[in-house]
């Protein structure tokens, strides 16, 4: 009965690792700041802020510091400190290795300043929105606006949609950040899953 055990758990440990491969595969690698890096003096005090809102972070990807290690550092700290640029905090992570690659862990707030408190308020600062997959796909995914006309007909004319209302179209990842995602990848999982299942029949 014992024997049994190891060879039910098998094809789950497979199942795992095929999913950690393809959850992997799909994840991007970006350089905070593009050709800018984690530098100062910036070429603007928002450069970095103006980075991140034009790429859409999901779970998974990674971001890399860029940095001279004798005189710059990156901190990962809560909200308050990253508005005040406080560098001291029991909570504040630090990295100074020059080549600081962190992973992407959960969805929410991420929130990264430099060590050296001068250039933190000069704009060596960083906040990302991390989405969680499922809106990753809800946004890739939505159907497009339907064309035709609302069942209730208006007598006045309808004002246009606002551009908050409108469904986003995907942006295609950078050329110099990003790694290709691969589109089949879903396909693979499962067509993974059912050779496993197959298996165990």
């Amino acid at each position: 009965m014992a024997s049994c055990l190891p060879n039910n758990a098998s094809p789950f440990l497979f199942m795992l690792s095929m999913w950690l491969l393809i959850s992997i595969s799909e994840a991007a690698k970006y350089v905070v700041g593009g050709s800018e890096t984690w530098k100062f003096p910036l070429s603007k005090p928002d450069s970095l802020s103006h980075w991140a809102s034009s790429h859409r972070f999901k779970i998974g990807d990674t971001l890399i510091f860029k940095y001279d290690e004798r005189t710059e550092s990156v901190h990962e700290v809560n909200e308050t400190d990253y508005e005040q640029c406080n560098t001291v905090g029991k909570e504040h992570v630090l990295f100074n290795d020059g080549n600081t690659k962190v992973m992407l862990t959960k969805s929410g707030f991420r929130h990264f300043i430099s060590g050296n408190q001068s250039h933190c308020q000069m704009g060596l600062k960083l906040m990302v929105v991390v989405m969680s997959n499922n809106t990753k796909k809800k946004l890739i995914h939505s159907p497009s606006p339907s064309p035709s006309p609302s069942p209730s007909p208006s007598p006045s004319p309808s004002p246009s949609p606002s551009p908050s209302l409108s469904s986003p179209s995907p942006s295609p990842l950078p050329n110099n950040q990003g790694v290709t995602r691969s589109s089949g990848a879903e396909f693979i999982g499962v067509m993974m899953w059912l050779g496993v299942m197959m298996l165990l029949l």
